[in-house]
């Protein structure tokens, strides 16, 4: 009975390990002019960004950067002042079995951020949640073939697989200028955010057509009695070819995000309205995924009292990539706190969300948590700028159960504050989760096959008894009976303590 063996290598994603840590960022600046007069800060962001991530042995070595911005009132003053700071971040994430060479992605999330003033300097604490993740592409063999041999029932498994096929960057510089009303009396920029859309992502000649906005948001510091600052919100649309070979632009998805704003005020002309210069550094991450379908033997077994070894191991392999991204508004009451002062017009709300659980279950998923919210104020009946800090909790579900290591990252696309009355406002947050699951699964393929000494068996019936999960291929293979036979004598199908009689 000889047997050929035809194997064929494929290429096989498969996760080495992943990581989820929190780390503390600090960043600190002088505040100009600042003596024996107190500093009250009243409104502040960071936002972060990885720039280098290198996978060493059983780690991965992070460099980033940190971005910071807060507004303060110094003093008596009714003037509202702006700064910002900048710090790096490095840091070392243990990942057992991580080896040069092997593949990384990295999610920097802004947990939380606390802006004070220190002995002349405005000190930021980040707490900045590191996800990382390692992947290795490696070459598997499996038999494609199992030829030259009569009396051998063959059984193939099709394996789904996937795997990270490219990764690109891009980023794009948005630039716009907006006129503002002379009215406004505008005087300086104090702080800028944003958030990023994408409309539509499809292939194009030469690579993915992203098309979307940024929705830039610049709070402005103005002469208007009484109302010191002013938030300007404006859309900049984009249009950008990001390139990448042709073959794998129908797999590829684009996951935005802005990293840098830089807003600038141009003075009025003569009797025309003066000019608000926004640019800001759109960056976009591109994956591009390959999904492909192996046939690969699973196992085998001799018929008529021949016999065949088989070698089996199990292969776990990444079978599916799923992006999503949900949008969704979570409105609430929120009551200030004690002591807080009444609340008359709102000037601008800064959101910081926080995920406390992600929970799987009946084929949806729940991402729940709280927003940390800071809402900046003209007091009624004051013409001193001050602020209020609140949480309010969230709950919002996803089709589908993502496993542990899902990656999730949660952005604010929006968010109002109105007084309802003097001690509460009502909330309205627009919210985005974007998330990807790497889905693996394990198979059980047979490694090697050879033929085995035949064995000795009397010739007759046997009726048989199926146990739970056998099916006419475990039968088959238990009295070395071909599967269509077992098919043949079960009727319509093998069921379990529903005898099979079978010519042995």
């Amino acid at each position: 009975m000889p047997l050929n063996v035809v194997k064929k290598e494929i290429e096989a994603e498969r996760e080495i390990g992943y990581k989820y840590l929190q780390v503390l960022g600090r960043a600190e600046t002088l505040v100009p002019g600042a003596g024996r007069e107190a500093i009250e800060v009243l409104l502040w962001d960071a936002n972060a960004a990885v720039i280098r991530a290198d996978v060493q042995s059983d780690r991965v070595v992070l460099d980033g950067t940190l971005n910071c911005q807060a507004v303060y009132r110094q003093g008596e003053e009714n003037t509202l002042r702006a700064l910002s700071a900048k710090s790096t971040v490095s840091q070392v994430v243990e990942i057992p079995g991580a080896q040069g060479g092997m593949l990384s992605r990295v999610q920097p999330v802004v947990e939380s951020v606390e802006a004070h003033y220190e002995n002349g300097h405005m000190v930021f604490l980040v707490g900045l949640g590191l996800h990382v993740r390692v992947m290795k592409l490696e070459p598997v063999e499996v038999i494609d073939e199992l030829t030259g041999a009569e009396g051998v029932e063959t059984r193939y498994e099709d394996l789904e697989l996937t795997k990270l096929a490219a990764e690109a960057t891009e980023t794009a510089v948005l630039t716009e200028r907006v006129e503002l009303p002379a009215s406004l009396d505008a005087r300086a920029t104090l702080m800028d955010w944003g958030s990023v859309s994408i409309d539509s992502s499809e292939p194009d000649l030469g690579g993915v057509r992203v098309k979307g906005r940024a929705q830039v948001e610049t709070l402005i510091a103005s002469g208007i009695e009484g109302r010191p600052g002013v938030l300007v919100k404006y859309p900049i649309e984009f249009d950008k070819l990001i390139e990448l070979p042709e073959w794998l632009s129908k797999g590829a998805s684009v996951t935005p995000s802005i990293r840098s704003i830089r807003t600038q005020l141009e003075p009025p002309e003569g009797e025309s309205e003066g000019k608000l210069l926004i640019q800001a550094d759109v960056h976009f991450s591109i994956v591009a995924n390959l999904s492909e379908k192996v046939r690969a033997l699973a196992d085998a077994y001799a018929v008529g009292g021949e016999a065949v070894a088989v070698d089996a191991r199990e292969l776990d392999v990444c079978t599916e990539a799923v992006c999503r991204r949900i949008c969704d508004t979570v409105r609430g009451t929120v009551l200030l706190e004690e002591g807080a002062s009444a609340v008359g017009n709102v000037i601008a709300v800064r959101v910081l969300p926080n995920i406390a659980e992600i929970h799987a279950e009946d084929g949806r998923t729940r991402v729940s948590g709280l927003l940390d919210a800071t809402v900046l104020y003209m007091p009624g009946g004051s013409d001193r700028p001050s602020s209020a800090r609140t949480s309010l909790p969230f709950e919002l579900e996803l089709p589908g159960e993502l496993n542990d290591s899902a990656a999730v990252c949660l952005s604010v696309a929006s968010a109002e504050a109105n007084a309802l009355m003097s001690d509460r406002l009502e909330m309205k947050i627009g919210l985005c989760v974007d998330c990807e699951a790497r889905l693996e699964r394990s198979y059980r393929v047979a490694s090697g096959v050879e033929e085995a000494e035949p064995t000795e068996r009397r010739h007759g019936y046997v009726i048989c008894w199926p146990e739970a999960g056998e099916d006419a291929w475990a039968l088959g293979k238990r009295y070395g009976v071909s599967e269509a036979e077992v098919a043949e004598s079960a009727g319509e199908e093998v069921a379990q303590g529903r005898p099979v009689v079978l010519r042995v």
